[in-house]
């Protein structure tokens, strides 16, 4: 009895697209018989040969491989972690009431005990991520029934968890997820690589992740269709900091159609499912498990310590930025009450009253991170330059302007827009130098140089949050009780009210002061 199968798939016809293209040479032809047309064709060529001959080529990026690290390194990273909470308790303590201290560091203590616990695990944990119908149930079923599989997390095996991904899932926490929980991840795609796919990988192999690219449902493309995916991937893939194996499967595979031929001459077709083909994904997985269990925990763990060292500093910015803003909020009507003693008519004069070098140094020293006097002079010097080339002194008058049009006129009048811009500038380039020296602490770069530009980035992220109408009228509210002369003694003329945060709050400070949240400008 003689079998055969027979692949049925549609062949494109290229007709169309041979007579469009004898079409458009037919036009051409037209074109090259003017000899004007054709010197014009010869010299655009030229220019734009010359164009990329002018341009500078595109440097290769050199990424360097993960360094793998081994157990007694990740040991010796959660020994240094005492160290860390020590300093922590220290600075905290100056900062926060006895009880709150004592919960924050009982619950740090905790988690650096789990680390070790952790280091010690036998069990291989390995996620399987992918969208929605890339056949991730399917795969899971087949790894947990691998020898080494076990369905829940004892002391020696493999546990596998599905990680569904969709349009709305929330990437970078997926990904974050999958960081610290995850000793492995194999990624389902069904066709070429997407931009957001190749950013999640990105994202894992920069963190040391191991990672196994699986393209499922192979069946669904011809032998060489599938060559020609495989290979691109493998292109892609190369520019990753760490190699990533690219496989192919097919967990559910389609029905094909078989044709029988009988002694006789009988010819019958019936549907036959072919068998899973699954061995290039779970001998690796199999693998993992007999030989790389230490290596690949180890490295789980010490991207859980990473975490755990940027939690710590997470929790110190959080007592700082409470300990900070209390000093941009002085600053910041000490700078209203001067420029509505004394109206400057200059704007770029007003940028320079709201930016003051000892709120710079004030700072700084609240984040560990001091400067000298000088330095936060220049800095906030450079500050005020940045300031104004990008219009924030402008856009800031106008919308107060604006939002104060429903107040009395007379309010308004005799510096009173100025009075309010230059608090509006110094509360939003206090909170700019805030989040700068978070960043700064949170990624390990506190002893670097200060970044004016960087920090003018942060301006830039925080300045539609201060254009809301709730904000404004907020600093509306609070500028009336500070300003109004009611509570606020006249200053003669010439006078000005003293910004050195080193001396008593000056007279136009009010105890009364309704305090905007710093949460309204993030």
């Amino acid at each position: 009895m003689v079998r055969k199968l027979l692949f049925e798939r549609p062949i494109l016809i290229g007709g169309l697209g041979l007579a469009a293209t004898l079409s458009l040479l037919g036009g051409l032809q037209d074109v090259f018989a003017d000899g004007t047309t054709v010197a014009g064709l010869v010299a655009t060529g030229a220019g734009v040969w010359w164009w990329r001959r002018q341009r500078p080529e595109t440097a290769t990026v050199e990424i360097k491989p993960t360094t793998p690290v081994e157990r007694e390194q990740v040991a010796a990273a959660i020994a240094t972690l005492k160290a860390d909470l020590d300093a922590l308790q220290q600075e905290l303590s100056a900062l926060e009431a006895e009880e709150l201290v004592a919960a924050t560091m009982a619950r740090f203590e905790q988690q650096r005990q789990e680390l070790l616990t952790e280091l010690d695990r036998a069990a291989l944990k390995v996620a399987i991520a992918g969208y929605p119908r890339s056949g991730k149930s399917l795969l899971q079923t087949f790894l947990t029934a691998l020898p080494s599989a076990s369905p829940e997390a004892t002391d020696a095996g493999l546990t596998v968890a599905e990680i569904a991904l969709t349009a709305a899932t929330a990437h970078p926490q997926v990904m974050a997820d999958l960081l610290q929980q995850q000793d492995a991840v194999i990624y389902l795609v069904t066709e070429d690589l997407t931009d957001s796919v190749f950013a999640d990988l990105k994202t894992l192999t920069a963190a040391g992740q191991r990672v196994l690219l699986c393209l499922n449902k192979r069946d669904h493309y011809l032998p060489d269709e599938q060559t020609a995916i495989l290979d691109k991937m493998q292109a892609q893939l190369r520019s990753l900091p760490q190699t990533i194996a690219c496989v192919a499967i097919t967990t559910a595979p389609r029905p094909i159609k078989v044709r029988t031929h009988d002694a006789a001459g009988q010819v019958t077709e019936h549907l036959e499912t072919p068998d899973p083909e699954v061995a290039p994904i779970t001998t690796p997985v199999q693998q993992w498990c007999e030989q790389e269990v230490p290596h690949l925990v180890a490295q789980t763990v010490m991207r859980q310590v990473h975490q755990f060292r940027r939690d710590i500093q997470t929790t110190l910015n959080q007592a700082r930025h409470r300990q900070a803003l209390p000093l941009v909020e002085q600053l910041q009507w000490a700078a209203a009450g001067t420029a509505f003693a004394s109206p400057v008519p200059s704007l770029d004069l007003l940028a320079a009253i709201a930016i003051n070098g000892q709120l710079v140094m004030d700072l700084s020293k609240a984040y560990q991170q001091p400067l000298a006097l000088d330095q936060a002079k220049t800095i906030a010097a450079e500050l005020a330059t940045v300031v104004v080339k990008l219009g924030v002194v402008e856009v800031s008058t106008q919308l107060l302007t604006a939002a104060l049009k429903s107040h009395a006129a007379t309010f308004v009048v005799g510096g009173g827009v100025q009075a309010f811009s230059a608090a509006y500038l110094t509360r939003l380039c206090g909170e700019s130098l805030m989040a700068y020296f978070e960043e700064r602490a949170l990624s390990g770069q506190a002893e670097t140089a200060i970044s004016v530009d960087a920090i003018g980035q942060k301006l830039q992220a925080l300045m539609p949050s201060t254009q809301r109408a709730e904000f404004l009228q907020t600093l509306i509210n609070q500028g009336r009780q500070k300003l109004s002369p009611k509570t606020a003694p006249a200053l003669a003329p010439g006078e000005t009210a003293a910004l050195n945060l080193s001396q008593p709050t000056p007279q136009i400070l009010s105890t009364q002061m309704e305090t905007i949240s710093s949460g309204e400008l993030v």
